[in-house]
């Protein structure tokens, strides 16, 4: 940790599922704070989030240390749309980027990046370097019990410092039942006190396509061209001017031929919505994933 108080800046926690990068992350803030210095932690571990809901990005800034992340006030956030990467890996780098500069606007010294555990195959090792690339850490604290995050430490700029630890023995692996049960009692958590709305999608604009069996689908054309029972229960982001998030939603209704949606979402109302943004994740109001919207060809 001090070699990173010592030349503050962007650093990436980089490692599999269960090695403590979200421990580590928030020891590291909680040092920032004790040494004097401003952090900011960026959650961009979609599928596990702590800031904010599952398939988000989420920005905290610390006012004193903490025991968890989830006990970092969420200052912003940005919808990806699933708590699994691969397919929406465009918009997490895009939120991550996003997070990073309003860190910066806030005059952040330390900005911690907690990511998901897809470290392993080359298509892992290809995405985590596109994102580390777009955001140029000046450290990379890679965690790792056997060198699975080699072949991404190998491709790192040389400006890059790397700073390798072994997993602590505290941490306790969960299987993947634990981990959805996790994500589900958030969603369940988030949606517990939501409200109905009718969104017309012609006056409503679409801040990315939707995709859909390997085609960019229009959202003017969406409940034409897929099937009701997969949109049911869509995950949808709530856009603010910014295209940043003001609130999730999942679709409960859809009428085709009047081009309107409903949906619930914890918002009051949707003055503040500009733009939705579509998902692939399906996630009912109880906080049950039913799913995901087939995006392959």
């Amino acid at each position: 940790m001090d070699a990173v108080l010592d030349a503050p800046g962007t650093v990436v926690m980089l490692g599999a599922v269960d090695v403590g990068k979200t421990t580590a992350a928030t020891a590291l803030a909680n040092s920032a704070l004790r040494a004097g210095l401003r952090p900011a932690v960026v959650d961009a571990d979609t599928g596990q989030s702590d800031l904010g809901p599952p398939a988000t990005v989420g920005l905290g800034l610390p006012r004193g240390p903490v025991r968890r992340m989830s006990e970092i006030p969420l200052v912003a956030a940005y919808f990806v749309g699933d708590t699994s990467p691969a397919a929406v890996y465009d918009h997490l780098v895009e939120g991550t980027a996003r997070m990073l500069s309003r860190a910066r606007a806030a005059s952040a010294q330390i900005i911690v990046v907690d990511t998901t555990g897809w470290v392993e195959g080359a298509a892992a090792v290809a995405a985590k370097l596109r994102k580390i690339r777009r955001i140029q850490p000046r450290h990379v604290i890679a965690l790792q019990r056997a060198g699975e995050v080699e072949p991404i430490l190998a491709g790192l700029p040389g400006s890059v410092a790397v700073h390798r630890l072994a997993p602590s023995p505290r941490v306790r692996p969960r299987d993947r039942a634990a981990r959805r049960a996790f994500r589900e009692r958030r969603f369940a958590e988030y949606f517990a006190d939501a409200r109905r709305f009718v969104l017309d999608l012609r006056t409503v604009r679409a801040d990315r396509p939707v995709l859909y069996a390997g085609r960019r689908i229009p959202q003017a054309r969406m409940l034409a061209e897929i099937p009701e029972g997969l949109l049911r229960h869509l995950l949808v982001g709530l856009a603010g001017r910014g295209g940043e998030l003001v609130a999730l939603g999942t679709v409960v209704g859809v009428a085709p031929g009047s081009h309107r949606v409903e949906i619930v979402t914890p918002l009051r109302s949707l003055a503040r919505v500009r733009a939705l943004q579509w998902g692939v994740l399906r996630v009912a109001p109880s906080g049950r994933e039913d799913g995901r919207l087939p995006v392959a060809a």
